[in-house]
């Protein structure tokens, strides 16, 4: 019972401060509880949802807060909820088991860790500030940053490829951020069942909150959202799965059908089969039918096949008998017959219907197919550019795509702990917008195509630069039309910062050259 006594207030924290987490509720966007006010129409979730599920209660405070729950999430949460899902639970315990068989965790891996790429700090991405700030802000943000990766534990560990391959398991992620005594610092976060949170606003100030464990006693908290981090692989409203994996059940699923079925028509006739037919004789039709049935109940055999773990049972038994004798009585005949019957099976060595399922559950994971073929060099990796195949692209924008969702694990602590320490950025919505996360690279394709990108930019600087001469009255000798700076600027396309850099450089060399003493004088001193 250690820490629960003191979290029953209100809007539980830990502690009785909870003000300054109540004004970074919004983000940095104070219009949204106003968006949530002032809208008059009915949201597509408020109509799916609203008049047929109400997770909040019965009473007027909870009738509210469920609306504004729903209002919430089609005004600026855009993700979805778990807890929306009335099915969702069984759901996850679906996914799980299917993320565990051998080629949905391979593909897993895969796409884990082409988006998870650690360096040799054990970091897989760093803080970066897409616009103009002061010097000791961006160092600040780089210190803030380096301390929450350390409170989440990824130092020195493997845990966000955990989480990463979690969330496109689960397609959900949920964490609480843990602050200090003051709140005036992050210091550490608790992962969290996504399904027991809900989002709402606070009736009194109109403030985002986070509702878990609704309605069940001593376990219900309420926290404001700069205390929770949510990630959904799907947003709100959108025709998407749940989850990455979900994708991969169809084509999965026909896969193994595939397989099993030729692995149980292969088994099956596999064994050496005789039949014995026995003259009945005399027997009555009453006993002929009794000698029948308990032949048949002798010899009757039912296969099983493990879907999981790839086991076949027959009659229970683990092993497949390959010699089997068939004794069956024969009213009519005079003499035993005995006869081998044959076992005729699929060619084996013909793998094209299993070819094609296999082929089909690649395409659906969008990882490159050429990365397959191993036999044709598509596992080796390839540093040209030239020819890159439209899949890796695809491949490269969809990982993009997952990182710019999951970056918020990060991002939202970064922002929220930078505002802490400087509150002016609260309500400085480019501030926020201009934080994220640079990821680490290892998938150099994309970087392998700029570079042939900037290439030909400079070859056509070059050409244009010296196909273009004019004479200068002046002195009546011929120059350059165009001048480098501008060519580099509209064509190279090199940013305002980079220049500024490049030209500081050249600044630096130039005094480092002026202080060395001449190479002549040296040599006049030494004579």
């Amino acid at each position: 019972m250690a820490g629960f006594t003191d979290r029953r207030g209100p809007l539980s924290t830990g502690n009785p401060v909870r003000k300054i987490l109540k004004d970074l509720s919004n983000l940095g966007m104070a219009y949204d509880d106003m968006i949530i006010r002032n809208s008059r129409a009915v949201g597509f979730t408020e109509n799916q949802m609203g008049y047929t599920f109400n997770p909040m209660g019965s009473d007027s405070d909870d009738i509210y807060s469920a609306f504004a729950a729903l209002s919430l999430t089609d005004t600026s949460l855009k993700k979805n909820i778990s807890i929306f899902d009335s099915d969702y639970e069984r759901k996850r315990d679906e996914l799980r088991t299917y993320a565990v068989q051998d080629e949905i965790e391979d593909i897993l891996d895969v796409i884990t860790d082409e988006a998870i790429v650690f360096d040799e700090s054990n970091f897989m991405a760093y803080a970066h500030f897409n616009g103009h700030i002061a010097n000791s802000i961006e160092d600040e943000i780089g210190d803030v940053y380096n301390n929450i990766y350390n409170y989440f534990g990824f130092n020195d560990s493997i845990q966000p490829w955990n989480y990463f391959r979690k969330w496109l398991v689960d397609g959900y992620l949920a964490f609480e951020i843990v602050y200090n005594d003051k709140q005036t610092e992050i210091i550490g976060f608790k992962e969290l069942d996504p399904i027991s949170l809900m989002p709402g606003i606070d009736t009194d100030t109109g403030k985002k909150q986070w509702v878990q464990y609704k309605g069940q006693g001593a376990k219900e908290r309420k926290l404001w959202d700069s205390q929770i981090i949510y990630i959904s692989y799907s947003q709100v409203n959108s025709p998407m799965r749940i989850s990455y994996v979900e994708r991969l059940i169809r084509s999965f699923n026909l896969l193994r059908i595939m397989e099993t079925t030729r692995i149980i028509w292969a088994v099956s006739n596999a064994s050496f089969k005789t039949q014995f037919i026995i003259p009945v004789g005399g027997k009555s039709k009453t006993r002929a039918k009794q000698s029948l049935a308990q032949l048949m109940n002798s010899y009757r055999e039912v296969v099983d096949f493990n879907y999981e773990s790839g086991e076949i049972q027959t009659n229970g038994k683990p092993m497949m008998p390959f010699n089997k004798e068939y004794w069956l009585p024969s009213k009519d005949g005079e003499q035993p017959e005995i006869e081998t019957l044959g076992g005729d099976g699929p060619d084996l060595s013909d793998t094209e219907a299993l070819k094609y399922f296999s082929d089909k559950l690649k395409h659906v994971s969008k990882i490159p197919y050429s990365r397959f073929l191993y036999e044709d060099g598509g596992g080796d990796f390839n540093l040209a550019a030239d020819g890159m195949i439209r899949d890796e692209i695809k491949f490269s924008k969809f990982i993009n795509r997952l990182r710019s969702v999951f970056q918020e694990v990060l991002v939202k602590p970064l922002y929220l702990q930078m505002c802490l320490k400087y509150p002016e950025f609260e309500n400085d919505p480019q501030f926020k917008t201009q934080v994220a996360l640079r990821f680490n690279e290892e998938n150099v394709f994309a970087e392998l195509k700029n570079y042939e990108i900037m290439e030909r930019r400079l070859d056509f600087i070059g050409q244009m630069r010296d196909s273009l001469m004019t004479t200068n009255p002046a002195t009546m000798e011929e120059e350059y039309f165009f001048d480098m700076d501008f060519l580099v600027k509209k064509y190279l396309k090199v940013s305002d910062d980079d220049l500024a850099a490049n030209a500081a450089a050249k600044a630096k060399d130039d005094a480092e050259s002026a202080d060395e003493p001449d190479a002549m004088d040296m040599m006049g001193g030494m004579m």
